[in-house]
């Protein structure tokens, strides 16, 4: 008697672990069933496949000898910094971009250390062709950074913008928006000058372009940004001129 019932013990805990397994497998099945629907592809841990089936993947030949990861820091980051495909682009609220959230646990972090599950939250946004209406509240060209292979002449350094959603120079609700070496090389006529007139013409702008996370600069939060998500790079700016949008011309003109 008691050798059976040893026997059915024995029985009943193969046949358990065996349920558990069949249940660990689907359990992955579902898993990536989800990844492949939410991401486009499987997202390893590094994120290197992040972006949804829905929409593009980042072109980013380089730039002038620069590959597209630049030359140090988060080379996947840098990838998305560099792309140069353009987009039907999405009018998008300014709250929406300005409310947008993201995990925690990514800031300050390369995306090669990202979990598989933050990749895909990142994901499910990053990538979007977006254009947001606002007001430009200031401009400045950037050092040398790894994006850009740390190139010191002018041409090689990105324009950080900052984009509001009332005119003035307040940009602790912004959106940072920055123009890229390879993008301004196609256009010639934008310019610092025409920017800051912009400014203090407190004229209406439309910025088009990739919105894009960037967890680098948390510490800028509720000082010079609104929030982590960007629009960069910058593909597009318009002005609101005789109750159109018109694409700039010679800024600096005015």
């Amino acid at each position: 008697m008691c050798r059976r019932s040893t026997g059915i013990a024995r029985r009943l805990l193969v046949a358990i672990a065996a349920i558990v397994v069949a249940l660990g497998i689907l359990r992955r099945g579902i898993e990536r069933s989800a990844i492949v629907r939410t991401a486009g592809g499987v997202v390893t841990p590094s994120g290197a496949d992040s972006h949804r089936s829905d929409r593009p993947a980042p072109v980013s030949p380089g730039f002038q000898g620069c590959p597209a990861y630049g030359d140090g820091g988060d080379r996947q980051l840098n990838v998305l910094k560099n792309r140069v495909d353009s987009a039907a682009w999405i009018s998008t609220p300014f709250a929406t971009v300005i409310d947008l959230g993201w995990p925690s646990t990514i800031v300050k972090r390369m995306r090669d250390g990202w979990s598989r599950r933050d990749s895909i939250s990142v994901a499910e946004k990053e990538g979007l062709p977006v254009a947001v209406e606002g007001y430009f509240v200031a401009g400045k060209q950037e050092g040398p950074e790894a994006t850009n292979c740390h190139g010191a002449d002018a041409g090689f350094r990105d324009w950080h913008l900052w984009l509001s959603a009332t005119p003035g120079k307040d940009r602790r609700r912004s959106i940072v928006v920055e123009t890229t070496p390879a993008i301004r090389a196609n256009h010639p006529e934008w310019s610092l000058n025409g920017i800051h007139k912009l400014v203090r013409d407190s004229t209406r702008v439309r910025v088009s372009g990739w919105l894009m996370l960037d967890p680098e600069h948390p510490e800028q939060l509720g000082k010079t940004r609104g929030t982590l998500w960007e629009i960069h790079p910058v593909m597009k700016i318009e002005v609101w001129r005789d109750s159109v949008w018109v694409v700039i011309g010679v800024m600096g003109d005015g």
